[in-house]
C-alpha cells in the first residue's frame, strides 16, 4: 500500500499536494480530516473506530490537516502548534490501550510542511489479526468500511470475520507443509542433490488471500537478488509455472546443490545443501557460516518485496532437514569436537511473524530461529549475539 510509489516513512508534501492534484478522494482506503481527535470520548471513539475499520477491511491511511469538501482534498492546512512527537506519541498509547488485539503495522509519521504545519498521517494495514475490536471505555464495538466510509459490523458479518482470519492462517501453514513435504521427497522446481538441507521461506500474508499476481518480468535485469542461499551470483535464471527460479551447480559439475523459487503471488522458498561439512570430516554445521548466510539471504528476500511492493505482515520460517547427529561446534573448532549435538532429523521450527517495518535487521529476526537450532543440539542460544542483541560471531 503506497502513496504514489512510495513507502509510507518517505511521504513529503509533494506527495501530499498530488493527492490534491490529481482528485484523489476519500474511500474505502484514504480518508482526510482537517483536525485531529481532542480528549474527548466522543472523539477518541471516532478516532478509534475510523482506525479499526481499516485494519478490519482493506487498510488505508487517514491524513489529519487536509481540508476536503464532499470527499475531495482541497487544501493543505496542516495542523498548526503542535507537537508533532507529542500528538504522535498521544495516539499511538490510545490506539495501544482501546484496540484489541493490537493492529499489527501500523504506523504514524508527521510530515512537515512550508507553512511550518505539520500533516499527521496514519497507515493502517489489512490487518492478519482481524477483527479488531473498539474496548474505549468499556465498550465492544466492530467497524468495517465500504466506498462510503466506516461502519459498524452486525453479528453475521462479524462472523464470518472471525472465520476468514483464521481461514487465512490455516492456508499459509498449510501451503508451508505441502512445501516442506514436495522438498523431503524431492518434488523441488529442479532436483537437487541428496542429503541434509536447509530451506527459508518468507510468506507474505497477502499472498494466500487476495489471488493477487506479480508481473516478475523485470527481474530478468535485476536477477542478482534472487540468488540463492549462500549464492551471492553466478546462479542460473528461468521463469517457470510457478513464478521465477534461480538454481546453482557445483563448479565443474551438473550437480545441483540451492535454487531459490520466488511464486507469482510474493511468496520465496530458497533450499540449500551448501550449508554443511564435507563428508570426509565428522558430520557437522558451521553455525558462524550458516548463521551469517541465512541472514545475508533474508536480507535479499526483503530486497524482492520491495521491488515488488509487498508490505508485511510476512511468516519467516526455517527448515532443517536429514540433520540428526550433526554437531554444532562454536567458532572454528572441529578436530575433537564432540559435543552440541541435534537430537532429530528433521527441525520445522516455528515461524516468526514479521509485523512491522521490514527494515528490521534480518539478524534480530532470525534470531528466535537461531536459537530453536541451537536448542535441538542442547545450548540455550545461540552463541553469536552480543548483549545488544547483535549478531556478533566472534
Amino acid at each position: 500500500m503506497l502513496i504514489h510509489g512510495k513507502p509510507f516513512d518517505e511521504i513529503v508534501e509533494k506527495d501530499l499536494r498530488a493527492l490534491i492534484d490529481d482528485g484523489v478522494a476519500e474511500g474505502k482506503q484514504i480518508e482526510y480530516k482537517l483536525s485531529l481527535p481532542n480528549n474527548s470520548d466522543k472523539d477518541k471513539k471516532e478516532f478509534l473506530a475510523d482506525i479499526s475499520s481499516f485494519a478490519n477491511s482493506a487498510g488505508g491511511y487517514v491524513f489529519y490537516g487536509i481540508s476536503e469538501d464532499n470527499g475531495l482534498p482541497i487544501e493543505l492546512v496542516g495542523l498548526k502548534d503542535i507537537n508533532p512527537d507529542d500528538q504522535k506519541l498521544r495516539l499511538e498509547n490510545l490506539l495501544r490501550d482501546a484496540i484489541a488485539p493490537r493492529i499489527p503495522g501500523l504506523a504514524i509519521e508527521a510530515i512537515p510542511l512550508k507553512n511550518s504545519n505539520h500533516i499527521i498521517a496514519i497507515k493502517t494495514p489489512r490487518s492478519w489479526a482481524s477483527p479488531h475490536m473498539v474496548t474505549f471505555a468499556g465498550g465492544s464495538r466492530f467497524f468495517a468500511r465500504n466506498s462510503s466510509g466506516k461502519y459498524p459490523l452486525d453479528i453475521f458479518e462479524l462472523r464470518a470475520a472471525f472465520a476468514a482470519s483464521t481461514f487465512e492462517t490455516d492456508r499459509i501453514r498449510n501451503f508451508h507443509l505441502d512445501r516442506l513435504g514436495k522438498i523431503i521427497s524431492g518434488e523441488t522446481p529442479v532436483k537437487i542433490v541428496d542429503g541434509p538441507k536447509v530451506a527459508l521461506h518468507l510468506i507474505p500474508v497477502s499472498a494466500l488471500g487476495t489471488g493477487i499476481q506479480y508481473d516478475l518480468k523485470e527481474f530478468q535485469i535485476s536477477r542478482e537478488i534472487l540468488a540463492p542461499i549462500y549464492e551471492d551470483y553466478g546462479s542460473s535464471f528461468r521463469f517457470n509455472f510457478d513464478g521465477v527460479l534461480t538454481y546453482k551447480k557445483y563448479p565443474r559439475s551438473e550437480t545441483l546443490v540451492s535454487y531459490l523459487q520466488l511464486f507469482r503471488n510474493g511468496i520465496i522458498e530458497s533450499v540449500t545443501t551448501t550449508l554443511f561439512g564435507p563428508d570426509e570430516r565428522p558430520p557437522i554445521i558451521m553455525m558462524y557460516l550458516f548463521e551469517n548466510r541465512l541472514i545475508e539471504a533474508l536480507g535479499r528476500f526483503f530486497k524482492i518485496t520491495e521491488k515488488l511492493e509487498i508490505e508485511p505482515p510476512h511468516f519467516i520460517m526455517l527448515s532443517l532437514f536429514n540433520v540428526k547427529g550433526y554437531k554444532l561446534p562454536i567458532g572454528s573448532r572441529i578436530v575433537g569436537f564432540d559435543a552440541n549435538i541435534i537430537d532429530r532429523n528433521d527441525l520445522i521450527i516455528p515461524e516468526v511473524l514479521v509485523d512491522e517495518d521490514i527494515k528490521l535487521a534480518p539478524h534480530t529476526i532470525l534470531r528466535p530461529l537461531f536459537d530453536a537450532v541451537w536448542n535441538a543440539a542442547g545450548q540455550p542460544q545461540s552463541p553469536y549475539y552480543d548483549a545488544n542483541g547483535n549478531w556478533n560471531p566472534k
